[in-house]
């Protein structure tokens, strides 16, 4: 068990910190004592995905962050390739139990749901696995110094301590004076409760044991017992009756209770509950079908909504990753995403771009061809000769600057 505690890093050494007994890691005769990891309070992230405008967000976020390549830049800031032997294999495969896409939307999805993520780092002094682990099986602890200010951070995992090196912990959103980050989740617990209680109240709605299809009314003084007597006979008469003509007698009327659907699942206000959620999220609305983010979309709207979305939203999700990938690598190297995949032009946009880099000479014919997985072409390496300027257009030139 040592030996397992000591490859991954965990150590076996327990520490002790002054302060009150009783105290995390006081100095009680329960040395390094963790209190519990972090607890749920409000909305749970089960409850949350139940939110449709929530889940959808989050969807959204992970799958354009797995869909990017991560790169790696030198000290120079010149891109290393990946068939490089200085090129970092960790990059590439950051855990050896699932792929890079499975490791990323798990790091996204923690980022959006608990406000942070946290690696275990194996391997030393080089990290061979990176081990996501979640937020609510972590604990951490600022310790408060004598003199009132903050000292370091400390991780347990299951009550275990972790020595901080061996841990990689980004948040979404720092707090001074906060060890956690919060994110989408924490900032949007009014909005996502009042989503599940409109839930409620719709399935409640069209539940006939719940709300009553009509109301019965007479002109005649009854007393409880026959008021009684007379609901639950009406009652078995429509349960055994439905859709058949009734005739009611002795000052008897019934009106049915009848909402349209719209009015009935208070479509209205579930659009603007929808609304804030994807305003916390930051996705567009447009992409969640929300109201107020139906307006039409062309190839050059589109492109821009997409840079919108990158800059405002996605960049933080980037950086969050590029810079957990950075800590792990030797130093110097920096990891960067590449999103220009997200960024695609129209074929339109696209034909005219390749032309202007062919005719300037910035590209040839044949690179852009290897770009798009096609074969070279015999004279698909050669750059159009400069441009002449005629000899007249020369002089008078010298003559305007003389």
């Amino acid at each position: 068990m040592n030996a397992i505690g000591r490859f991954f890093g965990f150590g076996t050494d327990v520490e002790t910190r002054s302060g009150s007994v009783g105290s995390a890691g006081g100095d009680s005769p329960l040395p390094a004592v963790i209190p519990p990891p972090r607890m749920d309070l409000g909305v749970t992230w089960q409850e949350a995905l139940k939110v449709s405008a929530f889940s959808r967000s989050m969807d959204q976020t992970n799958t354009m962050m797995s869909s990017m390549r991560a790169t790696v830049r030198d000290a120079r800031q010149r891109l290393i390739p990946f068939d490089d032997r200085a090129f970092p294999s960790i990059v590439n495969k950051p855990n050896l139990d699932m792929d890079w896409e499975e490791f990323v939307q798990s790091t996204v999805n923690d980022l959006f749901l608990h406000g942070e993520y946290i690696w275990l780092r194996v391997g030393d002094p080089q990290t061979v696995n990176l081990i996501p682990t979640s937020p609510r099986e972590m604990t951490i602890v600022r310790e408060r110094l004598p003199d009132g200010t903050w000292g370091r951070t400390r991780y347990a995992h299951l009550g275990r301590e972790i020595p901080r090196s061996r841990v990689v912990h980004k948040k979404h959103t720092a707090v001074t004076g906060e060890a956690r980050g919060i994110g989408p989740r924490q900032l949007a617990q009014g909005e996502l409760r009042a989503a599940l209680t409109l839930a409620e109240f719709q399935r409640e709605w069209f539940d006939s044991a719940v709300v009553p299809s009509g109301i019965l009314t007479t002109d005649q003084h009854l007393s409880n017992i026959e008021q009684d007597d007379l609901q639950d006979r009406w009652n078995n008469f429509l349960r055994s009756h439905r859709g058949q003509a009734v005739v009611l007698a002795a000052g008897l009327s019934y009106d049915a209770i009848q909402l349209k659907p719209a009015d009935a699942q208070m479509l209205q206000v579930q659009d603007a509950i929808d609304r804030k959620i994807v305003r916390i999220c930051g996705t567009p609305a447009f992409d969640l079908l929300v109201p107020g983010g139906t307006e039409s979309r062309t190839y050059q709207n589109l492109e821009q909504s997409t840079l919108q979305y990158l800059t405002t939203t996605l960049a933080k999700y980037m950086n969050a990753v590029e810079s957990g990938l950075t800590e792990v690598i030797p130093r110097g190297n920096k990891v960067e995403l590449d999103e220009t995949g997200l960024l695609r032009m129209d074929s339109k946009t696209r034909s005219e771009v390749d032309t202007a880099n062919v005719q300037n000479g910035t590209r040839t014919i044949n690179e852009l061809r290897a770009r798009d997985g096609l074969d070279p072409l015999p004279h698909g390496d050669e750059k159009p000769a400069p441009k002449q300027i005629p000899s007249e257009r020369i002089d008078q030139t010298k003559e305007i600057e003389a």
